[in-house]
Order: structure tokens, then sequence, then C-alpha cells
């Protein structure tokens, strides 16, 4: 009869071979642990195997045994274990010796104490609490699994292995030259034989206000009218009239304000100094015209002016005329008409190649600060200026740069950024195409110093402040900026595939914004 397979959460009850302890007793034990040395011949296990006291048994074989090693000794191990009744498994260190016995499906584990009988010729995987059970690899599989795991590690240190960016700033040699190009927006790419250039446009807006003195007149009051009202209560009770209050004379409706609060008492009377809203002759309203209140609350106050209202002047003042407004176009249309300001384009886009002469200039009318009949002394309109023209760009240009001005003899890399184009007016045409022939001359900056290898070399594997003082040392460089990432790596990478060395110089640089006096500091406290 068969004996049930051990529970795998069991662990098995080792021996210690070194103590020389017996195997445990089977009433205490669910495997019995059985050292097997090194040089024990077959037999010899066999007789362990079958001196032990219980069905499971676990082979402990810390440095391997030469005769199981072998395909035909662990052969022979399980044909015995299996005609003997018993079921047997292996606690070995030895990397032969384990993948010799997951072959013929026997239990493999480190540890005599964490073997899974469940295991069959399968790799047990411990996982914390969980156990996975992982096909055994073979050679070919193992030379892929490490394969793979170098090039894994590779990408790791590819992608999140430290980068350095070195940029120096060096002492610089200006050349310069004159080079004839045609420039087309038509063609996508440089023909450095033929001297066509791609071109593009570009384009600056700016707002521009104009203003004009105003020509026209308008009557506009200046001083408001005022009377007195005389205010009556016929009811019980005692009515209070606030101030501020709003009462109209009629027919006209010109609104006035009482100046004052005043308090009528039951069936009496009172007078109140009221003020017309809008200054002006049309406040000077005749006797018994202020007798409508706005507020329904003082309807029953019966309300008259015994006086008429006087007071009210008018004043002649300056006011926007229609021929203002038309002037104000008439200074926008001369801007467009204008020659365009090269500068402009040459300020808001440095580094292109302008072609001054395709520039081109649109106005945008804005809204004019009055309308026409409104006092004002200036009339003001923002206009939006648009100025286009075609210019070469700087890829272009030191594409350029880079054929016709390096010296053959003494190849070296232009310092990018520091290609300036400037039309000399000489061959000058203008093609039906839209394209432009004009003589441009070129300026670079040559770095004079150390080339980029020999940078890599000085400053590779140096921490940041190490590579600043080597260039120093080396090479007389003081100028240096270094973008380390990550930032808290302590040095900069050996490879040069990790590390990039740019050249600059600082006249090419741009303008660092100036910080802004007026901006308003959090309160503290």
């Amino acid at each position: 009869s068969s004996t049930p397979d051990p529970p795998a959460r069991e662990p098995a009850s080792p021996a210690d071979p070194a103590a020389g302890e017996a195997a445990p007793r089977p009433e205490r034990a669910l495997a019995s642990v059985v050292p097997i040395g090194r040089h024990e011949p077959i037999d010899g296990i066999c007789g362990r195997i079958d001196a032990a006291p219980s069905l499971a048994v676990v082979l402990h074989v810390p440095s391997g045994n030469r005769a199981m090693s072998e395909e035909l000794g662990m052969r022979r191990v399980a044909r015995h274990v299996e005609s003997s009744g018993r079921r047997f498994a292996i606690a070995t260190r030895s990397g032969i010796l384990a993948r010799r016995a997951r072959a013929q499906g026997v239990p493999v584990s480190s540890n005599p104490r964490h073997v899974h009988w469940g295991s069959g010729g399968r790799v047990v995987v411990r996982l914390g609490f969980a156990t996975l059970l992982v096909p055994p690899f073979g050679r070919y599989a193992q030379y892929v699994a490490l394969t793979l795991f170098i090039l894994a590690v590779a990408a790791v240190l590819y992608t999140a292995g430290p980068s350095a960016t070195v940029k120096v700033y060096p002492p610089t040699q200006t050349i310069e030259g004159v080079v004839v190009v045609r420039a087309s927006a038509r063609v996508d790419e440089i023909d450095l034989e033929r001297r066509m250039v791609p071109a593009t446009t570009i384009s600056v807006e700016r707002a521009i206000l104009l203003a004009v003195p105003t020509t026209g007149e308008v009557i506009q009051g200046v001083t408001p009218a005022t009377a007195t009202l005389r205010l009556e209560n016929p009811t019980e009770s005692t009515v209070t009239v606030p101030a501020g209050a709003v009462i109209f004379s009629v027919p006209d409706f010109v609104a006035f304000e009482v100046d004052i609060s005043v308090t009528v008492p039951a069936g009496g009377n009172a007078f109140a100094p009221v003020t017309a809203r809008s200054p002006g002759t049309a406040g000077n309203v005749p006797t018994d015209a202020i007798t409508q209140w706005r507020s329904a609350d003082l309807a029953d106050l019966t309300v008259t002016n015994p006086e008429p209202a006087i007071g009210g002047a008018d004043e002649p003042r300056r006011a926007v005329a229609i021929a203002d407004v038309r002037a104000l176009e008439a200074l926008a249309a001369e801007i467009g008409e204008g020659s365009p300001p090269a500068s402009l384009l040459a300020n808001a886009r440095p580094g292109y190649g302008i072609i001054a002469r395709s520039a081109t200039i649109t106005v945008a009318l804005g809204e004019p600060s009055a309308e026409p009949g409104m006092a004002a002394d200036v009339l003001f309109m923002e206009v939006t200026s648009t100025v286009e023209a075609l210019a070469v760009t700087p890829e272009v240009l030191e594409t350029l740069a880079r054929s016709l001005l390096a010296d053959p003899e003494e190849p070296a890399d232009l310092i990018p950024g520091t290609v300036l184009a400037v039309e000399t007016g000489d061959r000058q045409i203008d093609h039906p195409d839209g394209s432009f022939t004009s003589a441009l001359r070129l300026t670079a900056e040559l770095p004079r110093g150390p080339s980029p290898a020999e940078i890599e070399s000085a400053v590779g594997g140096r921490s940041p402040e190490a590579a600043e003082a080597e260039l120093g040392t080396r090479y007389g460089i003081d100028d240096v900026e270094i973008d380390l990432t990550p930032g808290w790596a302590p040095r900069l990478p050996r490879f040069g595939f990790r590390l990039d060395v740019e050249y600059g110089s600082r006249a090419f640089e741009p303008e660092a914004p100036e910080p802004d006096d007026e901006a308003s500091t959090p309160d503290g406290p």
C-alpha cells in the first residue's frame, strides 16, 4: 500500500551531519534527513536509504556527490527508492547535482527543512509566504537568460545612469567671409554648389499707440443747478426724507438729489435743498417743476419748488471730430507704406539672415479712444504693425559657415549660435519666382583650446568641482558650466556616450531678464 505524500507546508526534520546525530524518530518527523558524503558510492547511499526509519527521505548532500552527479548513478538511486516504496528528495548547493536530480523528477532544495515535495523536477522560488514553481532552465536557456540580464543591466545604466553636459567657454577666434546665395521659400534642402538655400518667412508684431489733438467742439455742463423744495406731509405720521433721495422735474425728468436728511412732521411741512445730478443749464428748471419722487415710500409727501432752479452752467469743450478719426487712419496708412525697419527683425530674431528688401508691413487698426462728439483733448488709437520678411535660418547659415569658412587643414567645430549674416548690398537680384539673390557677410566664432575628446578625458569620472579645477589647471579654462543628471550623482560618467561637451561664447548668450522692481512681495508677519 502507498503512503500519502507529506504535506508541502511541513518542513523536514534534518539531522546535523557534522554533529553526528541520528535521524529523528518516526513519531516526531515526516521525513528522515540522511547525510551523504561527497565521495560516497551508490551502494552506500542505497544502504543509508534502507536504514532510514521513515518512508520519506531527504538526502542532505551539501557539497554534492560524484556518483549521483552522473546520470547512471542518479537513475540507480531513483529506481532503488521506487522499488522500496519510498520517496526521496535532495538538499544540496551543488548546481550539477541539482540539475541531475530535477532531470529525474526529484524534488530539490538547498535546505533540508525547506523541501517542497510537490515540486518534482521544477525550481522552487520562495516569495515570502508564497511559493512559485518554475520549470528548470537548460544550458542554452541559461545563456539566453544571462544575455537578457546583461542587456537589461546595460539598458538601466544607459537610461538611468548619470549623464552630464559640460559647456566650456574657451577663447575664440572670429572668422568671416562673403557668400552670394539665392534664398527661396520653395526650396527644402541646401545646395552648396549652386548656392541655393531654403528660406522661411519670419514675422514680428508690435503695438503702436497713435495720438492726434482733437479739433471738434461740444457744449458741456460744468456746474449743476440747485433749488429749494417745500415738503408737505398730509399724513398722521412723521416722514423722514433721507439724503440722496431722488426727485424728478416734470416734464423734462431732470434728476435732483436731496442734499441733507429732512424730517417732515405729521400734518406739517419742511424745506429741503436739492442739487441736479448732472451739471449744465438743463437743470435750471422753472417754478413748480420738481414734483415727482422716484421712491414710492415718499409718494405721500407733496413737493414743489417755490423758486426756479438756478446755477446750472455750460461751457464749450474740445471734442472728437470725424476729421480726427480720419487723421489717425492716415497715420496708420503711413506706417504701412513706409520702409520696414530691418533692425526690428534683426533684434527680434537674432541669428537669422534677413533679406531686408523682402520685408512687408501690414497694419491692423484698433478702436479710437473716444467716439465723435465726445469731449476729449487728445484722441488715441492703438494699431498692430506686422513686419514679415524672408530669412535664412540659423541652421542653414551654420551649414554655410562650416562649408565656406572653416579651414580644411585645421578642421574645427564652430560654436553653435555664433554665426551671423548681414546683407552687404551687392549682387541683389529679385527673381520672378519670389526668390532673392543677395551677398551675405558671414561671421562665426571658432573655439581655441582643447578638443571635445580632450575635455572628456579631463573630466570623466571626476566630481564637478574637481572637473572644473582640472580644466582650469590643464587648459586654463575657468568658465565652465556642468549639468549633472541626476543632481545627486557624486561624479561625472566615465563613458563618452553619457558625457556631452559643448562650446559657448558669452558674447552671444541671451541677456538675463531684469528683475521686476515693482513686483509686489507677499505680506509677511
